[in-house]
């Protein structure tokens, strides 16, 4: 299993830690992987640009998936933060699917899961949560390999814009 290392979309010094351009590039994978309108079904992100946007907007803190060596294996960004809860939304790009995925992915989660807060003795999260269209079945069986669990299914919680109606969602978890 490759080693992973998560590293945050950020100024350092006033200085943006990834370039625009390489932040683009993400949601182009994503269309070419044939993921992008399954992970933006709300309809919210249909561009690079609105992928830019909403990745700089605040309340969304992005992560770059590194493996060692060199290759990104994939992007994980959070929201909706609540007391020491958020939503957790992750893609893998596909040079990486395989066996190795899912071993990527909860390597990935678990380093976000550990995040030190400010006061560098307790965590910045204690629940991680994730809630996708129940229809997803993939995403659900690949999230559980990860270490997700379900809690259940919450009925119209998600906006489906290419069907233009609610659709069921299935909410899962992780805690540390």
């Amino acid at each position: 299993m490759p080693t992973v290392a998560i590293v945050p979309y950020c100024e350092v010094d006033g200085i943006r830690t990834f370039k625009d351009s390489e932040i683009k590039t993400f949601y182009d994978r994503m269309v070419r992987d044939g993921v992008a309108p399954i992970v933006f079904h709300a309809g919210d992100v249909r561009s690079p640009s609105e992928f830019l946007q909403k990745m700089k907007s605040p309340g969304v803190s992005l992560y770059i998936v590194f493996l060692n060596n060199g290759t990104i294996a994939g992007i994980i960004w959070l929201t909706h933060f609540e007391g020491k809860s958020c939503r957790v939304h992750f893609t893998s790009f596909s040079e990486v699917w395989n066996e190795d995925t899912a071993l990527i992915g909860r390597e990935a989660i678990r380093q976000v899961l550990h995040m030190p807060d400010s006061s560098d003795v307790g965590y910045l999260f204690d629940v991680l949560i994730g809630l996708i269209p129940s229809r997803n079945v993939r995403a659900i069986k690949w999230l559980k390999k990860v270490g997700l669990q379900v809690s259940g299914e919450i009925p119209n919680s998600l906006w489906d814009a290419e069907e233009k109606k609610s659709i069921s969602g299935t909410l899962l978890y992780l805690t540390r």
